[in-house]
């Protein structure tokens, strides 16, 4: 978010006081001379303590590694890595579509005059400190990534979860006083490449364990979160079936630059009733600055798998009821 300065001397810095995190920077530096934190030695150490970590999924992994061509092989690889088990952060989606659906109800026009989806920490994180009068108008609901971790945490909480994902904003989310109980590493699917790269693992010869499920467990507007418009029409669709006489309107910006822009019109009072949705990253999370795959070529290939979810409706998510628990709202009805 025009975080790229220069100094006295006339060479490029980072104003940390405008950086989102987003790594956009990553990405486009000419001379590749931005890197980012990473905690692989920190995950590598834990394998090496024996320590149980699970593998969070986000459902932006899609077409990034085409040689494991089924989610299947994505497990054996992971597993081979170290991990424990692997679990699709798409069920936390699911979780996340309801509770901003209730919000979104309890809250507009009656309380706030628009709501912002909260499922993008640079797009949020941004919200709240170029606009800090619109902080509140942000939803409080945590993101899938958190919901997920948060679940697991409770079905095993001697073990650690670890995203994996395209998003280096997930970083600093998974920083946060209030997530890092919960996160305890984030990788990207970059840094994953390198890992099984690192780890000599031949793909060809991983086997599928035929008495492992496929990561069949979300809905397919779960699956959909991974691109710009997915949450936003997720969270509408949910609204409408619950409230066929409320019109919801969507607004949805991807790009810091156009997220800003649809800010400034909401705090102008364009958007009242909306319910908005920002994406950090062009095209949403499969154009996230961790990713390794063409955004274009995985936004087909994610329509496809969106499309063969083995169910639509987030409510028939077999964890749906975890979400009191998670919440730590016994008084929470969807």
């Amino acid at each position: 978010m025009d975080a790229i300065e220069s100094d006295e001397l006339g060479r490029a810095k980072i104003n940390y006081d405008k950086c989102v995190s987003c790594g956009m920077c990553l990405v486009n530096c000419p001379f590749g001379a931005i890197a980012d934190k990473g905690q692989i030695y920190q995950l590598i150490q834990g394998f090496n303590r024996g320590d149980r970590i699970y593998a969070l999924v986000a459902p932006a992994f899609i077409n990034q590694f085409p040689s494991l061509a089924s989610t299947g092989k994505l497990k054996a690889a992971l597993k081979a890595i170290g991990f424990c088990d692997v679990v699709e952060v798409a069920i936390g989606a699911d979780l996340c579509t309801v509770d901003e659906a209730h919000d979104f109800l309890e809250e507009v026009p009656e309380k706030l005059d628009f709501m912002a989806t909260s499922c993008c920490p640079a797009w949020s994180m941004m919200a709240k400190t170029a606009f800090p009068a619109l902080a509140k108008n942000i939803s409080m609901t945590m993101t899938p990534m958190v919901f997920t971790a948060r679940m697991m945490k409770q079905a095993d909480p001697e073990a650690r979860m670890c995203f994996i994902g395209p998003c280096a904003a997930k970083k600093l989310e998974a920083s946060r006083r209030t997530v890092r109980s919960d996160v305890d590493f984030v990788l990207t699917f970059e840094e994953l490449a390198g890992i099984i790269e690192a780890k000599d693992i031949d793909v060809a010869d991983l086997e599928v364990d035929p008495n492992e499920q496929d990561l069949i467990h979300a809905s397919a507007a779960g699956r959909g979160f991974a691109q710009s418009g997915g949450v936003a029409k997720a969270v509408a669709d949910k609204i409408k079936e619950w409230r066929p006489d409320m019109e919801v309107k969507i607004a949805s910006a991807q790009g810091l630059a156009d997220c800003k822009k649809l800010l400034m019109l909401a705090k102008a009072g364009k958007y009242n009733g909306y319910l908005l949705e920002g994406m950090g990253c062009p095209g949403g999370c499969i154009g996230g600055a961790g990713t390794i795959a063409d955004p274009v070529r995985t936004t087909a290939v994610l329509n496809k798998y969106v499309k063969d979810a083995e169910f639509t409706d987030p409510e028939q998510s077999a964890f749906m009821s975890n979400i009191h628990m998670l919440k730590d709202d016994p008084n929470f009805e969807v």
